[in-house]
């Protein structure tokens, strides 16, 4: 299974109100910025629109904000047969939300996001790792009554790209960067009073502690989402795990051994 995928490009002066846009309709959770001979020049996400468009308040408006200001500009290019190991740990090393593939004129010609690691670990590892091993916990939550201004300081704060929506002994939802995005324009006003309950995206699937973390990495990538809640069998909230945390099991020696092993075993008949 191959880990690179096509990029909706973005130029540095396009506006953060068509970028966020693209984002929404093309179903784009990140993307990298080419310049005019194609070479990247820096990358956006959404959790950057929401984090600039909430931070500028009501001064001005995202139509006369450039992708430039917005973008972060470390942007790493990898060779286009990068193995995914060594593009976990690019990505875990230098933090970095994506990969630009470039080929030899350093020209962009696709990108590598931790969804298609994880997509790449449910295909090719069963059996070796629980999602309690590798999941994110404690879980930051919020309250359905909450509102959207208290969700949206939160992600901010935590730099997280959903939150979970619980009350006591259940998850009602969660909210994430792309629920946020679809209501950009409006976040600029602080005083938001619409309650987080009324924006949520609900019914949540959650998974057990103890479930093979192969499991849910295949739930995240049938779903298209990229977090699942994750419970204990007394119905305790015991964490979350995402795709980050799939690609942290993907470093895993266990993992490299397991495939490797495969390989050898495959490769004998």
């Amino acid at each position: 299974m191959g880990i690179v995928r096509e990029f909706m490009p973005l130029r540095p002066f396009d506006t953060l109100l068509y970028a966020s846009k693209i984002m929404v309709m093309e179903h784009v959770p990140k993307s990298i910025v080419i310049d005019e001979n194609g070479r990247p020049v820096g990358a956006i996400t959404q959790k950057d629109i929401v984090k600039f468009v909430y931070s500028m308040g009501e001064e001005r408006a995202m139509e006369n904000v450039m992708v430039s200001e917005v973008m972060r500009k470390d942007v790493v290019c990898v060779n286009p047969n990068i193995d995914a190991f060594e593009a976990a740990q690019i990505i875990v090393d230098k933090r970095q939300p994506l990969l630009a593939v470039c080929d030899d004129n350093e020209k962009a010609v696709g990108i590598i996001i931790k969804s298609d690691l994880s997509n790449f670990y449910a295909t090719q590892v069963k059996g070796i790792q629980k999602v309690k091993e590798f999941m994110s916990s404690p879980v930051i939550t919020i309250e359905p009554s909450s509102t959207l201004g208290e969700a949206v300081e939160k992600i901010i704060q935590n730099s997280l790209s959903r939150l979970v929506v619980f009350t006591p002994g259940r998850v009602l939802g969660v909210i994430t960067t792309t629920d946020l995005l679809y209501m950009a324009p409006i976040l600029k006003y602080k005083d938001l009073k619409v309650q987080v309950r009324d924006v949520m995206s609900p019914n949540v699937i959650v998974v057990d502690e103890n479930e093979d973390m192969s499991n849910a990495a295949r739930l995240m990538a049938s779903r298209k989402i990229k977090g699942i809640p994750v419970m204990e069998r007394t119905g305790k909230l015991a964490g979350i795990v995402t795709t980050t945390d799939v690609v942290k099991a993907l470093m895993d020696q266990a993992v490299k051994k397991y495939l490797y092993e495969i390989k050898m075993y495959t490769s004998s008949f």
